[in-house]
């Protein structure tokens, strides 16, 4: 009778259900996985009907901490129904968050706990179908990741929570992918969305697409592509370029396979001195205790890690070989001191030995290439050019060959012109035909930049360009000419004209001028006299080298300079020069060029900096100049809603 009457009320209460709110938050694992969902949904209150829920005994402290509203009258039941439990029952419900605990029961706040703790030390305890409890735990580990914000803790902690409790799996991905999103891991991101693939998502470029790409692009054997599957990919502006992609992946597997070899060599693997690594990076970094379950997933995971970490040292070798300044920071395990030492001992000491041996087998980049990772570092050619200076052999017409071909190597370089004005100051002290040349060259690039630098060449160079005052003026007329018709052939063959002597020629009838001399000795004596007077007084009057007149070039009908910028913002001119030299740069410049180019006009780099963020806050809401390492960046998305 009494099994009757228990069926009974289950019944009743299942019909029924838990009494809802008037309106129901968002429900936040549908969220989790449809960011387009946000309505709240309603549902209507039944009748007001009470059941209050205890134990067998009626004297029960807290009467409250179970009442469900189903019915009209009070009914007093078995929190398990009858049946051996030791976990206490927890209606299933919707938790949006951890507050949810707030209006548990103190049974189930103690089980949770307990829970929680097993849970932490490895034990997975079962909860008999209480799913609350696990959601109540998923939502804790999120919040604790606010605090320490160690993604990789939080990844091995929701792995091993899908795992032992399948409902959360899917929920515990997406939060997870939404966290790596909060603090910039990008690389973890694209490796969740392949390793849980969604092909509803809005996935533009998963791991599983780009390595696809160049397996069949190299034509990889099954050995070289389960190596390649073992690194996750991470895009950047270099590996962006195929063909410096594809130089990184061949020293990539190279190094792979040197490295087996150097293992075998000294009787050992791959796979165990990888094991070895990373039982200390996984005790001495993650500390995690050997054994348990987060011991065993981190040892499982570092084998990709490490494979990584090598892909980002061959990355960066190839960088070094094509003189790509920047590099990618590459600092795992630095928190501690064994795991980095046992890290780089016996793993990235042993590849950098073998890079030195594999480096030169790495393809120089085409031309293409070059005019992509020139446009990427704005003053790579200074690489280039020193060669060419170096290797100088007084030859005027082969260095201005090699300085057009570096010249359209930087055609996309926004400090093109430089490599012109450089060239310029060096070969003048060989040729000075040549100098005007490249000058004019200058010209040409410089016109076409954001900013008309209209750079002049020093007065010693000057000085040794132009012997008088008429070489000077014809030479700046050819400039201003060009500088309005913009008709460089034309410039470029009036420079001969510069140094062109132009005299009258004269024949003198040497038989006359002595049939002359004798009949007007005194006469020509006289004359010789007036000839000494003129000549030192032309001596006097000829201008020394030294008070030559200095290049001014002027641009004739040259419309007033209208600032590019919003007229909201209240730049000064030191503040637009800044922004368009950092245009010129690409939007990148070296931190110690910045600080030179600051002093130059005066301003410390600093404050320069703040006061052009502060000016343009109010339209970006963010910072416009940021640190990148070395470097000062401009976002480009920023620099456009700055224009006029």
């Amino acid at each position: 009778m009494t099994i009757l009457i228990i069926i009974g009320i289950i019944i009743l209460f299942v019909a029924f259900g838990k009494s809802k709110p008037t309106t129901k938050p968002t429900n936040y694992y549908d969220s989790a996985k449809n960011p387009q969902f946000n309505k709240a949904t309603t549902v209507n209150r039944t009748s007001k009907v009470k059941i209050t829920i205890t134990g067998p005994a009626s004297n029960t402290t807290n009467m409250d901490d179970s009442i469900i509203d189903i019915g009209s009258q009070s009914y007093k039941i078995d929190s398990d129904y009858g049946l051996v439990s030791k976990v206490p029952y927890w209606s299933h419900s919707y938790v949006y968050n951890y507050s949810e605990i707030n209006y548990a029961t103190t049974a189930q706040k103690k089980f949770y706990q307990d829970f929680k703790t097993k849970f932490l030390s490895g034990e997975y305890s079962d909860l008999e179908g209480n799913t609350n409890y696990v959601f109540i735990l998923l939502f804790d580990l999120l919040n604790e990741f606010d605090k320490h914000k160690d993604v990789t803790k939080l990844e091995l902690q929701l792995e091993i929570l899908g795992d032992n409790y399948p409902k959360t799996k899917s929920y515990g991905v997406n939060f997870l992918i939404k966290k790596m999103q909060e603090v910039g891991d990008d690389k973890g991101v694209a490796r969740l969305r392949e390793d849980h693939y969604d092909y509803n998502s809005q996935v533009t470029y998963s791991t599983f697409e780009w390595r696809n790409k160049y397996k069949k692009k190299l034509s990889l054997t099954k050995e070289e592509t389960n190596i390649l599957d073992k690194i996750w990919y991470s895009s950047n502006n270099f590996v962006s370029i195929e063909y410096c992609c594809i130089e990184v992946i061949k020293l990539y597997l190279m190094t792979i396979k040197k490295l087996q070899q150097t293992y075998i060599d000294s009787d050992s693997s791959i796979e165990k001195e990888f094991e070895e690594i990373a039982d200390v990076v996984v005790r001495k970094h993650f500390r995690y205790r050997k054994g348990s379950n987060n011991y065993k997933y981190a040892m499982q995971s570092s084998e990709n890690e490490f494979h990584t970490n090598i892909f980002k040292y061959c990355e960066n070798a190839v960088r070094e070989y094509y003189g790509h300044k920047r590099k990618i920071s590459i600092d795992p395990y630095s928190s501690s001191p064994e795991a980095k030492e046992e890290f780089e001992t016996k793993l990235i000491n042993k590849i950098t030995q073998i890079h030195l041996s594999l480096i030169s087998k790495i393809n120089l980049p085409d031309e293409e290439t070059e005019i992509k990772l020139n446009l990427l570092n704005t003053t790579r050619w200074k690489i280039k050019f020193d060669q060419i200076t170096l290797n100088f052999n007084k030859n005027p017409k082969e260095f201005v060959s090699e300085i057009i071909v570096l010249g359209n190597l930087n055609i996309e370089n926004p400090s093109v012109e430089n490599i012109f004005f450089e060239a310029s100051k060096f070969i003048a002290k060989y040729d000075q035909e040549t100098a005007l040349l490249l000058y004019i060259h200058y010209l040409y690039h410089d016109m076409k930049s954001v900013t008309f630098d209209n750079k002049q060449l020093t007065k010693t160079i000057q000085k040794s360009l132009f012997k008088n005052d008429n070489q000077v003026e014809n030479f700046q007329v050819i400039v201003s000419e060009f500088i309005n018709d913009k008709d460089f052939k034309k410039a470029i063959n009036s420079v001969s004209q510069v140094y062109a002597i132009k005299r009258k020629k004269i024949q003198l009838d040497k038989s006359l001028i002595k049939e002359v001399q004798k009949q007007h000795s005194g006469t020509v004596e006289l004359l010789n006299e007036y000839l000494k007077d003129d000549g030192s007084e032309d001596s006097e009057n000829k201008p020394k080298i030294e008070e030559q007149i200095e290049i001014k070039i002027t641009q004739r009908d040259r419309e007033p300079t209208v600032s590019i910028y919003s007229e909201e913002l209240l730049f000064k001119p030191i503040h637009t020069t800044t922004l368009e030299t950092f245009a010129k740069h690409n939007f990148s410049i070296l931190q110690s060029e910045f600080e030179s180019f600051a002093k130059s006009n005066g301003a410390f780099k600093n404050q320069l900096i703040e006061n052009i963020n502060e000016i343009c806050f109010d339209i970006l809401d963010d910072l416009l100049i940021e640190e990148d390492e070395d470097y000062y960046s401009i976002n480009q998305d920023y620099y456009q809603k700055l224009l006029a």
